[in-house]
């Protein structure tokens, strides 16, 4: 839960920081000279573009945890550290299990799902992040999400 208090937190500075920058970009269109112009015509595009990247990783974030929800991810049997964090040995071998299992069911969302989130345990968060967005297109095709 604090998680997404800080999402929107974040997001509403966000927001509220691209609304100054439109602001001062079109104050800047209205001054004569063709340079001021220019940028205030930058403060207004780059701003949808911030918009956009927020949005995306906020739906992101709201479509992996309904594939979280919509299933039961079983525990990979994962040693953890003190920091609670998984151990590199007992991640890499949940994700050699997965792995294998994906290999048998390619269009599986949930192994998809269960793949990224033994990425991140190995420390692949690039990874992981691939194998979710994979697992929600996967989902989305099969009508679940």
């Amino acid at each position: 839960m604090a998680t997404k208090i800080w999402a929107a937190v974040m997001a509403v500075f966000a927001i509220t920081y691209v609304a100054l920058l439109g602001q001062k970009g079109v104050l800047l269109l209205a001054e004569p000279d063709f340079l001021a112009k220019l940028m205030g015509l930058a403060m207004l595009v780059l701003p949808v573009f911030a918009l956009w990247a927020i949005w995306k990783e906020i739906d992101f974030g709201i479509k992996a945890e309904r594939l979280a929800k919509a299933i039961e991810i079983a525990n990979l049997d994962l040693e953890l550290r003190a920091s609670g964090r998984a151990t590199k040995e007992s991640a890499t071998k949940a994700l050699e299990a997965i792995s294998a299992q994906l290999s048998i069911e390619p269009s599986s969302w949930q192994l998809q799902f269960r793949l990224g989130e033994a990425l991140d345990a190995a420390g692949d968060r690039k990874a992981a992040r691939a194998a979710i967005r994979k697992a929600i297109a996967l989902a989305k095709d099969s009508k679940t999400l």
